[in-house]
């Protein structure tokens, strides 16, 4: 004879709609840091301080690092982040008891305007640059803003995937959400 299944977390039974929501989280999260790490692997393969102003490659690698943030990192960064509130809106009160989500919700809200209006600064400047030492400049920050930004992503991704306790005891409230 086999026992029955006790509900200890007080669910109905199914799942609802959170498969639904994280399964297209997961996936643009992937393709957004995936993304992150193509400009960044495009961007130190080129070799863009060794191309004159001149150089139509200079241009060309402009052109597809805007087109791959355009097209696949912003679009991606959006679903996650919309998938991703539309989750914690189905137990916001539970889900902002733990430390992590309140550490990964801070972090996101930092890094995401920051790294966006730095690297899109430098961008621009790199764009309209006349000057081939200022440019060099521009693209090594241009450089930094990018390992910035995967860095920070990758360790958001990180906070989300592990949840970290962050140096709090357990917690009997905190530990239906935990195992969710």
């Amino acid at each position: 004879m086999t026992e029955p299944i006790v509900n200890r977390h007080g669910r109905v039974g199914g799942r609802g709609i959170r498969p639904w929501l994280l399964a297209p989280k997961i996936v643009a999260v992937i393709i957004y840091v995936g993304g992150l790490a193509t400009v960044l692997g495009l961007w130190n393969a080129s070799d863009f301080k060794s191309l004159s102003l001149t150089d139509p490659r200079r241009t060309l690698v402009l052109d597809q690092v805007s087109r791959l943030m355009v097209f696949l990192v912003v679009p991606a960064l959006l679903v996650a982040l919309i998938s991703g509130l539309a989750l914690l809106m189905q137990h916001p009160r539970v889900f902002l008891k733990t430390p992590w989500i309140r550490v990964k919700i801070i972090a996101l809200l930092i890094l995401i305007p920051a790294s966006h209006f730095y690297c899109r600064s430098c961008f621009i400047a790199l764009r309209n640059a006349t000057n081939q030492s200022a440019s060099d400049s521009v693209a090594n920050q241009l450089n930094i803003g990018f390992i910035l930004a995967f860095a920070g992503s990758v360790c958001i991704v990180l906070i989300g995937r592990f949840k970290p306790r962050f140096g709090i005891k357990h917690r009997p409230d905190v530990q239906a959400v935990e195992n969710y």
